[in-house]
C-alpha cells in the first residue's frame, strides 16, 4: 500500500510594495515559528529601534505560544486535549478562547455546519497531517455520532459538553484568530504598518508610507511555486483553504484534509482553493473552510445574503477564478495564463 503525505506551507506569497526605498530601511522582519507553521513580523522600521523590535517579537512570541496551549487538541498538557480526552468541563475558561469558540459557533450556524468546530471525532480519526490511514465506513458512521455542535455549552463560567465522545477541533480558526491578535498587539504598541503572516493567513493594518496598498499573493493550486493572482488590499485578514494544502495518497486515491462534516469524509467541492478577505482573523479562517467545503453556488448565495461580510477569490477545478462583487477594479490582478476571470453565477 502506497502512501504519501504532503503538508504545503506556501499557500499565500506575500509582495510588500516599498515604493522604491531601501528594504532594509523601510521594514523589519522576523519568522517565528509557532502552531506548526512558520509566522511572519514584518513591520514598519519608522521609529522602531532593534532593541524595541526585539520586544515586539518576544511578546508576539508569548502570544503564540499561549494561543497553542489554549487551543491545540494535540498538547497532553493543554486544557482542550483535557476536555477532549475526558474531562467534561472547562472552569473560568481562558477570554481568547471564549472568544475563538464564539466565534467558530457563530460560523457554524451561519453555515449550517459547513464549518465545524466539533469536528474532532472526525478529522482526529482522519488524521490526514499523519499520513491516515483512510478510516473505514463503520469508523466513520461512528464518529458521526460525535460531532454535533448542540453538544456544546459556552458561557463565560464554564465550557460543557453533553456528550462526552464530543471533541473540539479549532485547527480551521486558531490561527486566523491568532492573526488577528498579533495586528491588534503590533498596531497597538504604536507600529504605523505592517503584517503578519502564519501559514493560510494574512492580517494587514496601517497605512505604508507610498500609500500603496499591500499586495497578497494567492499561489497557484496546481503549482505552489507560482501566482495565481494577486489581492491588493490596505487592511483586514486574508485566508485561504484549498485541496493542495495538506493531503496524502492511499491505493492510487488523494484525501485532502477539508472534511464534510455531513459525509464524514473530504469534501467534494467544485472548489480547489477559497481566499476570504474580511476584517476578523477568526471569521477569515472558518469561512474559507466553510466556503470550500459548501462550494461556489452555495458560497454565493452565503455571500449574497449578507448575513456575515467578507470578500472572496475563488479558484474552480475548471480552471476559473470567480470574484465576488466587492471586490473593485484593481483589487484583484490575474497573474497566470492558466486560469481565467469569470463572473461569479
Amino acid at each position: 500500500m502506497a502512501k504519501r503525505i504532503i503538508s504545503s506551507l506556501l499557500i499565500l506569497t506575500l509582495l510588500f510594495l516599498l515604493g522604491g526605498c531601501s528594504a532594509g530601511a523601510e521594514y523589519k522582519d522576523q519568522v517565528i515559528y509557532g502552531m506548526d507553521t512558520y509566522i511572519t513580523l514584518r513591520v514598519s522600521a519608522d521609529g522602531i529601534s532593534d532593541d524595541r523590535f526585539d520586544e515586539l517579537c518576544e511578546k508576539s512570541s508569548m502570544i503564540i505560544a499561549e494561543n497553542e496551549k489554549l487551543m491545540s487538541a494535540y498538547d497532553e498538557s493543554s486544557q482542550l486535549y483535557a476536555f477532549n480526552n475526558g474531562a467534561d468541563m472547562i472552569l473560568s475558561p481562558d477570554a481568547s478562547l471564549l472568544s475563538t469558540l464564539r466565534t467558530a459557533e457563530n460560523i457554524s450556524s451561519l453555515t449550517d455546519g459547513a464549518y465545524l468546530h466539533t469536528i474532532g471525532a472526525l478529522s482526529l480519526l482522519w488524521n490526514v497531517t499523519g499520513g491516515g490511514p483512510v478510516p473505514d465506513d463503520a469508523e466513520i458512521e461512528a464518529a458521526l455520532k460525535h460531532i454535533s455542535a448542540d453538544s456544546l455549552a459556552i458561557s463565560d463560567e464554564k465550557i460543557t459538553k453533553s456528550d462526552s465522545e464530543c471533541k473540539i477541533d479549532l485547527g480551521g480558526v486558531a490561527k486566523g484568530y491568532t492573526a488577528q491578535e498579533l495586528v491588534e498587539y503590533l498596531a497597538g504598541e504604536g507600529v504605523s504598518y505592517g503584517l503578519v503572516s502564519m501559514g493560510g493567513n494574512i492580517g494587514v493594518f496601517g497605512e505604508k508610507d507610498d500609500s500603496e496598498p499591500f499586495k497578497v499573493g494567492i499561489c497557484d493550486p496546481a503549482d505552489t511555486s507560482k501566482v495565481a493572482g494577486y489581492l491588493n488590499i490596505r487592511s483586514g485578514f486574508i485566508a485561504v483553504s484549498g485541496s493542495y494544502e495538506r493531503f496524502f495518497t492511499e491505493n492510487g486515491e488523494t484525501y485532502h484534509h477539508i472534511l464534510d462534516a455531513k459525509t464524514g469524509r473530504p469534501a467534494d467541492s467544485d472548489i480547489v482553493s477559497v481566499a476570504v478577505w474580511c476584517q476578523s482573523g477568526a471569521v477569515a479562517d472558518a469561512l474559507s473552510t466553510a466556503l470550500f467545503v459548501m462550494g461556489e453556488e452555495k458560497a454565493m448565495e452565503l455571500y449574497r445574503s449578507g448575513s456575515v461580510s467578507f470578500e472572496a477569490v475563488f479558484i474552480t477545478e475548471d480552471g476559473e477564478i470567480v470574484l465576488t462583487d466587492g471586490i473593485a477594479d484593481g483589487d484583484f490582478e490575474l497573474e497566470s495564463e492558466s486560469y481565467t476571470l469569470r463572473n461569479p453565477s
